[in-house]
């Protein structure tokens, strides 16, 4: 079953067609046996006219209803009958028997229904005929003067069956609404005033669901967290430990270098599983206010910019910095940013080139940072964002160690945004580009904006 509305119409106007059907046939019964005893008074009431009637031998006029006739009989002194009179339509033999009662007879290619009466004052015996035909029609005028307004009224009917039963299923439609209107991380009771008992069950379920989401997502929280606060502790112990060593073995500083490589990693994986686990979607709404992203790109680069002079890296931002201010969490998206650049730098090789713009368009603000590196296999950039993945995994050209967490912080903020991000080749053809689109509901509008209209370029640290 496709849809309730669709069933519920087609089996509503179904049973209304069949019981219409049936009373028709029942109506068409019932107007038969009331006709067949309208015209048998009618032919009794005839044939007790008829019995007075002059019995001199001939026809009466010609001009009398077609419909109609009949024939006088008188009983002889022998016994037989003799026609005494009769209509002009009848014939001159007997339409039935004499014997008093209802009969049929055929003639003038027509079945009759005939009644015989004896008037045992004259002697006289009247038979009555009228043509059946004519009672079928009266019968058919009368079913048919009975159907005519339903089947004219029938599509006024389905109108209303399809107005009732869209009103019947609102709630469900309300439902959907509330349900669709949720975002994606918001797991808060659906709360639909005045709804039918009949959704109590289907209110109460989904409820349900959304807590038990709810209380999975909070412990899969606590426990990142509490795992990486934890974990920072015996981290930072080991830093001092590989501190001191250096200082006291400064010869052994080539052997000592993979362990503290080793702790940096760790340490390294442990604020990015904090940074995925901090920005719940409560937290980061009650943060929002207003941010350029033009000069918070810009100081992220500042912060970077370091160690992408030191790999001989050049780095352009571009956008027009009035342009660019949008709702947001300034923490969320430096981070964004420090994750989209560092990745950039990461994996870019020495002497490479490193674009951040940013472009304002009627749909929104959009956000690229592109790089002329080796690229991300096609197979692979569906998988970019998931957690703990690396490109090629361990054994990536570039040689750079992660944790495989970085995208999946970036989506995760893009997605507390309402922003939508993409990953694709280079506008070469090579390296690549990750796109973030700010909706239209993400800009932020100010009462007085000025407009310079500078194109600010970031060659280096502003």
């Amino acid at each position: 079953m496709r849809s309730i509305r669709v069933f519920l119409i087609v089996a509503t106007l179904a049973t209304l067609i069949l019981v219409m059907f049936v009373a028709a046939v029942q109506g068409y019964k019932d107007s038969m046996a009331e006709a067949e005893s309208l015209f048998d008074s009618q032919l009794q009431e005839l044939a007790q006219i008829t019995v007075q009637l002059p019995s001199d031998n001939g026809t009466t006029p010609s001009d009398q209803p077609s419909h109609i006739a009949f024939q006088l009989w008188r009983v002889q002194s022998d016994g037989l009958p003799a026609l005494a009179k009769r209509s002009a339509n009848a014939p001159s033999v007997r339409l039935s028997d004499l014997s008093p009662g209802f009969d049929y007879a055929n003639f003038q290619g027509y079945r009759w229904r005939t009644y015989t009466h004896y008037s045992g004052h004259s002697g006289l015996i009247a038979i009555v005929a009228a043509r059946s035909d004519i009672r079928f029609q009266l019968a058919d005028n009368i079913i048919l003067d009975a159907i005519l307004p339903m089947v004219i009224g029938l599509p006024l009917s389905g109108l209303l069956v399809w107005l009732l039963v869209g009103r019947g299923l609102w709630p469900l439609k309300e439902l959907a609404e509330r349900l669709k209107e949720k975002e994606f991380r918001d797991l808060s009771p659906v709360e639909l005033p005045a709804h039918p008992v009949e959704l109590d069950q289907v209110l109460n379920s989904v409820n349900a669901l959304l807590k038990r989401l709810s209380d999975a997502f909070k412990r899969e929280q606590r426990f990142a967290s509490d795992a990486a606060h934890e974990l920072r502790t015996p981290i930072s112990a080991l830093k001092l430990q590989i501190h001191n060593l250096r200082e006291r073995y400064p010869d052994q500083n080539a052997e000592l270098a993979p362990l503290d490589d080793g702790i940096r990693r760790m340490q390294h994986l442990v604020e990015q599983i904090l940074a995925l686990y901090r920005s719940t979607p409560e937290q980061v709404a009650q943060r929002f206010t207003s941010v350029n992203l033009y000069d918070l790109a810009a100081e992220v680069i500042a912060d970077l910019y370091p160690a992408i002079e030191r790999r001989h890296q050049e780095i352009e931002l571009t956008g027009v910095r009035e342009e660019t201010l949008i709702k947001g969490d300034r923490f969320s998206l430096a981070t964004l940013l420090q994750n989209l650049i560092a990745n950039a730098h990461n994996y870019t090789q020495q002497g490479g080139h490193i674009d951040v713009s940013l472009e304002r368009r009627s749909d929104g603000v959009v956000l690229r940072v592109e790089d002329d590196g080796p690229g991300i296999p096609d197979d692979e950039k569906a998988l970019v964002f998931e957690r703990f993945h690396r490109i090629s995994g361990d054994r990536h050209d570039s040689g750079q160690s992660g944790c495989g967490l970085g995208l999946a912080i970036v989506r995760n903020i893009v997605e507390l945004h309402g922003a939508s991000v993409t990953v694709s080749d280079g506008d070469q053809g090579k390296g690549t580009c990750f796109t973030i689109s700010f909706p239209p509901s993400a800009l932020w509008f100010r009462s007085t904006v000025s407009r310079n209209n500078d194109q600010g370029k970031a060659s280096q640290p502003p």
